[in-house]
């Protein structure tokens, strides 16, 4: 058991965080390999599969980036229903990456090579599109990463070509932007996953950067998780207390502590399967407290047993 006590987080006149965030943590010891998804999922071969999320109510979704699709899965694993194919109307695709859920269960899709973010209700069915581009200043937005929605409809993308984070309304209208190309403080380079914590904050993968920046709902910068172990940071699943973060540059696995020390490492063989993570692109965290990895590479979707060391 790995403790991070209140005095060292709370003393020197350094910030102050919730009890919650001070609590022991359990740190793995082993991620073992129990199950492979791969080849036909719904008539069509899984190819390069990348953006997951897990709703409230223990379904899954997956981009099916080869096949400019998204498909659920039921909490067992079995894949119900896909949805999109390539094009550009309402309901297609065209290289969808990550995907976010919010509290009434809409996926949202970052769909880059259409330049919007669709969203789909929880069965899949097209609901709107919010376009991340601007008729009258082209080179205002890039492409689509990273989405983020929290639990008042706030959407936050990541614009890899940009180097920055655009902010949207409840009502799907840009309101201003986060960063810019840097290294330094809230500035960021080549973002790819966003994720939202439980009280709000929105976790940005800065993944040319090597790092994981924490910001408010404000968009100031409350920490950053920067290791020199990081290559390109992917994707993170936030704890309250830590973070497991995917890299897609070396292939590996951490899990953290709240200022980026590594507690764990694992990958980029994994103990269960004789192939090791190839470019993977995204993690999430199943109902059972799995851990769902998409290696994005060898054209598949890994589920791991998480072993504690309180077991």
């Amino acid at each position: 058991m790995f403790t991070l006590a209140a005095t060292l987080l709370n003393g020197c006149g350094g910030p102050k965080f919730d009890v919650a965030e001070t609590a022991p943590i359990d740190v793995p010891v082993g991620v073992i390999v129990e199950q492979e998804i791969s080849g036909p999922v719904l008539g069509r071969p899984l190819t390069s599969p990348f953006g997951l999320a897990v709703n409230a109510e223990g379904s899954v979704y997956c981009v099916d980036r080869g096949n400019d699709r998204l498909i659920k899965f039921r909490r067992d694993l079995t894949p119900v229903r896909d949805a999109g194919g390539a094009g550009s109307a309402e309901g297609l695709l065209s290289r969808p990456g990550f995907i976010s859920i919010d509290n009434q269960l809409n996926v949202f899709v970052a769909d880059e090579g259409n330049q919007r973010i669709c969203r789909f209700n929880s069965d899949l069915l097209f609901v709107d599109a919010t376009d991340f581009y601007d008729v009258d200043d082209p080179l205002m937005f890039g492409e689509p990463s990273g989405v983020g929605v929290n639990v008042h409809g706030e959407m936050w993308v990541g614009d890899r070509q940009r180097n920055r984070i655009a902010v949207f309304t409840t009502a799907g209208q840009f309101d201003r932007f986060i960063g810019e190309f840097g290294s330094r403080g809230g500035q960021v380079n080549t973002p790819e996953g966003i994720r939202v914590d439980a009280a709000g904050r929105f976790h940005v993968c800065d993944a040319g950067n090597g790092r994981v920046i924490v910001y408010d709902h404000y968009g100031n910068e409350v920490r950053t998780l920067d290791n020199s172990a990081f290559a390109y940071p992917m994707a993170t699943i936030p704890l309250p207390n830590a973070s497991w973060l995917i890299d897609g540059g070396n292939g590996q696995l951490f899990f953290c502590d709240r200022d980026g020390n590594i507690l764990f490492l694992a990958g980029p063989n994994l103990p269960g399967n004789d192939r090791p993570l190839r470019e993977p692109s995204d993690i999430v965290l199943l109902p059972d407290n799995r851990l769902l990895i998409a290696d994005t590479g060898n054209n598949r979707l890994l589920v791991c047993r998480v072993v504690s060391g309180s077991e």
